[in-house]
């Protein structure tokens, strides 16, 4: 029970990432915020993450592992019922903030575990459980959260994930061995004027990048100030961690070139994780009007065609030598994906959907386990931890910055393809007022009177224009990620040292 209670937790971890993901439009319009205010919520969750992380190991020699991870788990499920009475974008962030504290930190902790308490013949079923769940929580979030959204609103988007928290740490308190409690003298310092100068480094720039789209950098002297000081902030911790003989967190791992190489590669794929996760949503809800429950329904199928495919590379990965060409060929598959969807026409029906949405899930079985199993075959036991950590700061800060801008690009281009269609809608366009004089014929004939009929018609243009927008943004969308993925399968092809 021991692997899969370390399993189950960070199932959740994902489960969560991918639900909040997937359904953004529509925890902003619960809230009556814009989408791109809910970007705040996102970078609060991700500054917590990482500070959680930072300190998870202090936590850890004073709680142990079973006491640090279940009542992680325990107050990530009260933070998921603060959110659930949500009813502003501030209060979110708060709330956000407050889960990513106890969540983001999940994944290392589990992983350095099974690392750590598993003998390396029992190691291999442990982790094969460890990314089923990654995989299932992933697959299971716009499937399960589709339905919940139909039928009982956004909120019900939270409440299942305290059940779930709240179930897996008491899951966690009686399966999981006690184990990584030290003794006083042994424990780490608690660093605590670095870890503040930290957080303050991560505030400051989270709030540069939020800042930016609506300020000019070069003619605002406080983003500037706040971008010095922040950077200034984040070196001197640098600075202070390398030096100190029992840091937070050990950066040496940084000297071995396949360590570096791992976490470019690892950024490249959590960045076209992220954003395509978000195009996909928008796309099949905003650009095609898909109900919530039909396009999660969709997503979360094609996902879970995933875990078949986890079976056959467990089973014949071995055979690839050079695991190199498995990477380059997930970003070439992420690449296709995008320009699949390009041409997708505006009235495609779902059976279309099915083979691109396949292929999406399947990126992470090319990118991220491969890329996993050789960065960190090189470390011991304690580099790992370090090592490990370091990854998932680095992964919790790249899947903030993609959500920003995904949302920002997303935003802008359909401003502007809104504002190209709004001007055919003018009486001298003959197309407008084709479709005008059929809109209100059609209402006529229901039984509407004139003056309403012209109501409804122009509301239904207007509804036209938004999802054509959304439809025309989301393409954009695509061809941005498209490139991304290209620049990161030479990355993938031209090192060496993943291989």
């Amino acid at each position: 029970m021991f692997p899969w209670a370390i399993a189950l937790a960070t199932g959740l971890d994902y489960f969560d990432n991918s639900i909040f993901s997937f359904f953004t439009s529509y925890i902003a319009g619960g809230i009556n915020s814009s989408t791109d205010e809910l970007v705040w919520a996102s970078s609060a969750y991700a500054v917590a993450s990482v500070l959680g992380i930072l300190q998870q190991q202090w936590w850890i020699e004073r709680l142990g592992n079973r006491r640090y991870i279940g009542g992680s788990l325990f107050l990530f499920a009260a933070g998921a019922i603060a959110a659930t009475l949500c009813e502003s974008s501030f209060e979110l962030a708060l709330a956000r903030g407050f889960q990513g504290y106890f969540i983001g930190p999940m994944m290392s902790a589990c992983r350095i575990l099974i690392q750590m308490r598993f003998t390396p013949q029992q190691r291999p079923r442990a982790t094969r459980a460890f990314l089923n769940m990654i995989l299932l929580g992933s697959a299971l979030a716009p499937l399960i959260g589709g339905y919940l959204v139909a039928s009982f609103g956004w909120r019900a988007l939270f409440t299942s994930t305290a059940i779930a928290g709240a179930a897996c740490g008491l899951f966690v308190l009686l399966a999981v061995p006690s184990s990584g409690r030290v003794q006083p003298e042994a424990r780490g310092e608690a660093h605590f004027w670095p870890y503040i100068m930290f957080a303050f480094a991560q505030g400051a720039l989270q709030i540069v990048m939020q800042q930016v789209r609506f300020q000019l950098f070069s003619s605002s002297p406080l983003l500037i100030m706040l971008t010095a000081a922040g950077l200034f902030a984040l070196g001197w911790f640098v600075w202070h961690q390398w030096h100190h003989p029992r840091p937070l967190i050990r950066l040496h791992a940084l000297r071995e070139k396949p360590f570096r190489v791992g976490i470019m590669l690892y950024i490249a794929f959590y960045y076209v994780n992220t954003t395509l996760s978000f195009l996909v949503s928008r796309f099949l809800e905003g650009g095609l009007h898909y109900p919530v429950e039909n396009a999660g329904r969709l997503t979360g199928c094609t996902s879970l065609v995933a875990l078949a495919a986890a079976y056959l590379y467990f089973r014949y990965s071995a055979r690839v030598a050079h695991k190199k060409w498995l990477i380059g060929t997930g970003f070439l598959i992420s690449a296709f994906v995008s320009v699949w969807m390009v041409n997708m026409p505006p009235d495609v029906s779902m059976p279309w959907l099915i083979a691109p949405l396949t292929l999406r899930g399947m990126v992470l079985l090319f990118i991220a386990l491969p890329v996993a199993n050789i960065t960190f075959r090189i470390f011991a036991i304690e580099e790992f931890n370090h090592g490990y950590r370091f990854k998932n700061i680095v992964k919790q800060l790249t899947v903030s910055f993609s959500t920003a801008t995904v949302i920002i690009l997303e935003q802008h281009r359909a401003a502007v393809h809104q504002t190209r269609l709004v001007e055919r809608v003018n009486p001298f366009d003959p197309v407008f007022q084709e479709t005008y004089a059929r809109l209100i014929g059609g209402f006529e004939a229901l039984g509407r009177n004139a003056a309403d009929a012209k109501g409804l018609a122009l509301a239904e243009i207007g509804r036209a224009v938004t999802q054509q927008a959304s439809f025309l943004s989301s393409l954009d969308g695509f061809w941005f990620v498209m490139g991304v993925a290209l620049c990161g399968a030479a990355l993938a092809f031209w090192q060496k040292q993943i291989n």
